[in-house]
C-alpha cells in the first residue's frame, strides 16, 4: 500500500470517527433549545416535562422517534408539542443525543 493510500484511508476514518460525536453535540444543541425548558438533564433544566438524564437506558430509539414526532400517541393528556416538523437531519440528531444519555 503507498503511503498516499494510506493517509486517505486514515483520514477517512478519522472522519467517520468524528461523525457520532458532531451528531452528539449537534443533539445537544438542539437540545438545549427546544427541550431543555421543559426537560432536565443532569440537573439542569425545566421541570415540566420528566428529567431526561437517563433516558438512554429506559427507551429505545424507536420509542424516542415516535415520542418525539408523536407525543400523544403515548400520552393524550401530553403538553408536549410534536417536533415532526423538524428536519429529519435534526430530529435523527435529537434521537441520538437522547440514546446516549446514561
Amino acid at each position: 500500500m503507498t503511503k498516499a493510500v494510506a493517509a486517505i484511508l486514515a483520514a477517512g476514518a478519522l472522519c467517520a470517527s468524528a461523525v457520532p460525536a458532531l451528531a452528539a453535540a449537534s443533539g445537544e444543541k438542539l437540545f438545549a433549545g427546544k427541550c431543555a425548558m421543559c426537560h432536565k438533564v443532569k440537573g439542569a433544566g425545566g421541570v415540566l416535562g420528566p428529567d431526561l438524564t437517563t433516558v438512554g437506558t429506559m427507551r429505545d430509539e424507536s420509542f424516542l422517534r415516535e415520542q418525539l414526532v408523536n407525543p400523544k400517541k403515548m400520552n393524550p393528556a401530553t403538553t408536549m408539542p410534536s417536533f415532526k416538523g423538524l428536519p429529519k437531519q435534526e430530529q435523527d440528531a435529537l434521537v441520538n443525543y437522547l440514546k446516549g444519555l446514561r
